[in-house]
């Protein structure tokens, strides 16, 4: 029950930063969420879209997270798609890169590596994803020649976030609206009505 207290708090102070925000006029809602390239997590042709800019080392993108994976628990209409933005420098890009190369079991690298700790390093991130029954000797073999198409989606993501003027992970793209803080899922369940609505 205090860590339930404590991650809700811990929500509630991000919030409190927060500034709520239209995308940019050249940003539709599907044109922000939407990349191929990008595996998408929840229903994949759920009706309502989230997008999170995320570093797996950003400590309020784990508590959003885990808000996320309740609300998909519970609402089957979510499209989840994860925009790695590996700001926390070369650790975070290659766990960023290991994830997007993790195949069919991508969807459980992400869990695995938004429920480890902080402070990633090469080896951290093989012996998380390792853990979590990923074969790491095969993902890393076959890195090399994916990092070209991988990057150019890192850039993608990148770019994005630098054209809504985020300064940091987490913020979220919910149905036309750009939330640029971690959210709790009480919040995030009105996000999604909101966009629903729309």
């Amino acid at each position: 029950m205090s860590g339930q207290i404590h991650r809700r708090a811990f929500l509630k102070v991000a919030a409190s930063f927060a500034v709520l925000a239209p995308l940019p006029a050249w940003a539709g809602a599907a044109q922000v969420p939407f990349d191929p390239a990008i595996p998408a997590l929840g229903n994949p042709r759920g009706n309502v879209t989230i997008a999170e800019f995320v570093d797996y080392q950003c400590p309020i993108c784990k508590l959003t997270y885990v808000e996320l994976k309740r609300l998909i628990a519970e609402d089957h209409g979510i499209r989840l798609v994860m925009k790695d933005w590996p700001i926390f420098g070369d650790a975070s890009r290659d766990a960023a890169r290991m994830a997007l190369s993790a195949g069919p079991h991508y969807a459980r690298a992400v869990n695995a590596l938004m429920a480890s700790g902080q402070g990633l390093s090469e080896h951290r991130t093989n012996e998380i994803l390792a853990s979590a029954g990923v074969d790491v000797t095969k993902v890393r073999a076959g890195l090399a020649a994916r990092q070209p198409k991988i990057d150019a989606v890192l850039s993608r993501n990148g770019a994005q976030a630098s054209a809504f003027g985020l300064r940091g992970t987490p913020a979220l793209v919910i149905g036309g609206t750009l939330y640029r803080h971690g959210m709790s899922v009480a919040d995030l369940k009105l996000a999604v009505a909101k966009a629903r609505a729309a």
